[in-house]
């Protein structure tokens, strides 16, 4: 891939966010000059800094620009550490809503919001985000004794949640309604991506989570 095929991708990105080159250079906090020296390949060597600010401006992984500008390298593909498919990958972009240790209170419904990147080679067709979750076992109590909360931990709506099909460079936002549990702690849930054979794309990364703290009114 040649550099101009880079200014192109970057281009064609930023106008599909609305953004002129003064205002994606102001987002990615670098001067006008140096962003079109980036994509004319004026300048030498990018910074992994810059990239990595570009990136976030446009709103992709960072990878995606890394691979973009190293294809010309002939790089290699890249590809998640045990990845079911060859040259498959997946990053995450973003908590759209909720991020980690926000707070909820007890018995509160509300929607978690994941945004992700096929940052691999390998189409994303018929491909599930399942809840990883164990469903915990109450112990027989005597009637004396005040039993636990037959509910523990966070309580999707659904435990599927069905992925666009999704091709190399996009990004997909994936949301979940969860339920509180009635009681005051810190939760976690836990949820990692299947194929269309409901089979573990990426057994050994870390997949997606939702982690709250709940407490009372």
């Amino acid at each position: 891939m040649a550099i101009c095929e880079f200014s192109t991708y970057v281009k064609q990105r930023a106008d599909s966010l609305g953004l002129n080159m003064s205002e994606l250079a102001r987002q990615a906090g670098i001067s006008r000059q140096g962003l079109y020296a980036l994509l004319d390949g004026t300048t030498e060597q990018a910074k992994i800094s810059t990239l990595i600010t570009l990136a976030k401006a446009l709103q992709v992984h960072p990878m995606v620009l890394f691979r973009e500008l190293l294809h010309q390298l002939d790089f290699p593909k890249f590809s998640t550490a045990s990845a079911k498919y060859r040259f498959d990958a997946s990053g995450f972009i973003q908590d759209v809503t909720i991020p980690d240790n926000t707070t909820v209170f007890t018995g509160q419904v509300f929607t978690k919001v994941w945004e992700i990147q096929n940052i691999g080679h390998v189409n994303w067709l018929g491909r599930k985000l399942v809840c990883m979750d164990r469903k915990a076992d109450i112990p027989v109590v005597p009637e004396y004794i005040a039993a636990p909360e037959a509910v523990r931990g966070l309580i999707p709506t659904r435990r599927i949640i069905d992925i666009p099909d999704t091709l190399p460079g996009e990004s997909v936002m994936l949301s979940m309604e969860f339920i509180a549990p009635s009681y005051p702690c810190s939760l976690i849930s836990y949820w990692k991506m299947t194929d269309e054979h409901e089979e573990i794309c990426f057994p050994e990364a870390e997949g997606l989570s939702c982690m709250v703290r709940v407490v009372s009114l």
